[in-house]
This record gives C-alpha cells, sequence and structure tokens, in this order.
C-alpha cells in the first residue's frame, strides 16, 4: 500500500468505525420509543424491508443488478444470522430491559468472534486477549447492579436470547467473511435486508404482531424514529459494518459490542432517566480502554 492511500484507509476506517458504534448505540433509544406504539417484530419488518427496497432501487438506478450463484449463499447467512435472529431479539428484548443493559449483553458478541478464531487456529495476540479481559470487567461492573433474583421471567429469557443471538451473529459474521465477496455490495445489502423483513414478518405472525398493528395511530414522533432506522442506521451503518469485516478481523469489527453500552447507558441517563452512578462512569472508562487495547493490537 502505498503512502498516499495508507492515510485515505486510516481515515475510511476511522469514520467506518464512528458510523457503527453511534448509529449502532442510538438503536436502542429509538426501539424504546417506538416500542411505546408499534410491536416488536413489525419495527424490524418495517426497517428492513423499506431500508432494503430503498437499497434495491439503488442498485437497479446504479445498474448494479450482478448476482452469481455464490452470492446467494451469503445472502441467507446474513439475512438469518445479522438481521432476523441478531436484530429480532434486540427488538424484542428492548422490551423487557433497560436500554443501557441491552447493550451490554451485545457485548458478549467480540468475545464468540475471538473464540471462533482461537478454535480455527489463530491464537489472539497478548494485548487483544487482555482488551477483551479489560473490556468484560468493565462490562461486569456496570451488571453488578443489573439483573438479579428479583427480575421477571421475561427479563431472564431477553437476556439470555441475546447471548444466543451474539452467538448466530458472531457465527454468521465468521462464514461469511470466509465467502467470495459479493459481485455487487449493495445488492447483497438489499437482499440480506429483504430476506431479513421477511423472516421477522414471520415471527411477528407467530408472535400476534400484525394484529395489533394500526398504522393511523402512529404519531408523528414514531414516523421519524423508524426513518431515523432505515436512513442513517440500516443504510449507513450496515454497508460500513461489511465493509470494515472485509477489511479487518471480525474481533476487532466487533468491538462495537464494547462501545455501543457506553452510548446507550449516556442516552439512558439523559433521554430516558435511567440510573447513572460514579461506578457506571468508571466502568465506561475501563470499556473504553479495553476496546483501544483491541484496535491498536489489530493495526
Amino acid at each position: 500500500m502505498s503512502s498516499t492511500t495508507a492515510p485515505a484507509r486510516s481515515l475510511l476506517l476511522v469514520l467506518a468505525f464512528a458510523v457503527i458504534y453511534i448509529g449502532w448505540g442510538t438503536t436502542y433509544l429509538a426501539n424504546h420509543y417506538l416500542l411505546r406504539e408499534v410491536p416488536p417484530f413489525i419495527i424490524g419488518t418495517l426497517r428492513f424491508s423499506i431500508a432494503g427496497l430503498l437499497a434495491l432501487a439503488w442498485v437497479i438506478a446504479s445498474k448494479q443488478m450482478h448476482i452469481q450463484r455464490s452470492d446467494w449463499g451469503g445472502v441467507l447467512i446474513g439475512s438469518l444470522a445479522l438481521i432476523a435472529v441478531g436484530q429480532g431479539a434486540l427488538i424484542y428484548a428492548n422490551q423487557y430491559l433497560p436500554t443501557g443493559m441491552l447493550a451490554m449483553l451485545y457485548t458478549t458478541l467480540p468475545l464468540w468472534s475471538v473464540a471462533l478464531e482461537w478454535l480455527l487456529g489463530e491464537r489472539p495476540p497478548f494485548w487483544v486477549i487482555a482488551g477483551l479481559a479489560l473490556a468484560c470487567a468493565g462490562i461486569v461492573l456496570l451488571m453488578s447492579n443489573g439483573l438479579d433474583h428479583r427480575a421477571s421471567v421475561e427479563q431472564w429469557f431477553s437476556g439470555l436470547l441475546v447471548v444466543l443471538a451474539t452467538l448466530f451473529w458472531a457465527g454468521g459474521a465468521w462464514i461469511m467473511r470466509q465467502r467470495p465477496a459479493f459481485k455487487s455490495s449493495w445488492l447483497g445489502l438489499s437482499l440480506q435486508m429483504i430476506i431479513g423483513a421477511l423472516t421477522l414478518a414471520l415471527f411477528g405472525l407467530w408472535h400476534g404482531d400484525w394484529q395489533q398493528l394500526e398504522f393511523s395511530k402512529f404519531s408523528g414522533e414514531a414516523w421519524l424514529w423508524l426513518a431515523y432506522l432505515i436512513l442513517p442506521v440500516s443504510l449507513g451503518v450496515y454497508p460500513a459494518y461489511f465493509w470494515l469485516r472485509r477489511e479487518v478481523r471480525p474481533s476487532m469489527v466487533s468491538t462495537f459490542a464494547f462501545v455501543n453500552p457506553v452510548v446507550a447507558l449516556l442516552l439512558g441517563y439523559i433521554l430516558l432517566g435511567e440510573q447513572l452512578s460514579l461506578t457506571a462512569l468508571l466502568a465506561c472508562a475501563i470499556t473504553l480502554g479495553g476496546v483501544v487495547l483491541i484496535i491498536f493490537a489489530r493495526r
């Protein structure tokens, strides 16, 4: 890589990480407000079907309708593991868990990613392991006043569901990394979103969400939050995420799961009145320290 392209690539990496850190960090807040008016799986269905159709329209307009046979495997894996299961579990759990705690549970994603690398013979460098340990210590500290014996069955089930969803996400991301790149990345993204949305629609049918749907009762605020999830988040964050997954190791990309809790916790404190103590602030600092170690060790 030449000296002229290296700074540009570094800038792109920084911008892409900032997009996924902030975009996915604010998703919990957007879902929180939408769940006041919209059933959980309807949120996912509307978000990804509209975003997927907009992306597909861009593909057609820019004449990128090129798909190869090998693309379909990646489309199916991404639509199920990353969107239907990964995002479906997040929205469902958002009904029962505080936004900050829900984001914390997603920090198990980097652990699964590193575990997969380790099982396949790619032993992580010492500083990556140290960064993971430090970040996990911060998350444990952050959750010290979280779920206990007083938590409801729905809360415990939601927590377990999120942890299992991160395992599916990490496994799906690893498999997709091993496959050939999509002939058209935007076409692959649009098809993943559309198929993921169809799967979420089936979840909604099973969960009884469609019987509760009344578009006429959607407030302006609900439509604005949905637009936020569709445009800057789905059509901004996912392309950045997929690009990063091709450029750096999965365990480095999945550091967004360490930063998201910090973003969600601060937003929950400022906008939702969720508790934020000095211990929580210390935990945030420890978590960010772990992220810094992982990122610099992967350079």
